[in-house]
């Protein structure tokens, strides 16, 4: 069962994988969907920051973001194995 939260963890990572790549190119409600942690960087807003409260909050929401993902593939896979029995 480790591994199998270990590949959801990494999923995780998928999206905001994405956003430091891509940027605004993406679909704003596209990364709201796969990263609901995303919501953590409005608290950067249009001024710049120090690097560090920049890391720091991408830290928190990208935890956030992997948290939300082990917590989704545990419940189905406690759902699963209730359904095979």
């Amino acid at each position: 069962m480790t591994f199998y939260l270990v590949k959801w963890a990494a999923v995780s990572l998928l999206m905001p994988l994405l956003v430091m790549l891509f940027g605004q190119t993406l679909n704003n409600t596209l990364i709201l969907i796969f990263w609901p942690g995303s919501i953590a960087l409005i608290s950067l807003g249009a001024d710049k920051k120090p690097l560090s409260e920049v890391v720091y909050v991408w830290i928190i929401a990208v935890g956030l973001n992997a948290l939300l993902y082990i917590f989704i593939g545990l419940v189905l896979h406690f759902f699963l194995k209730m359904i095979k029995g």
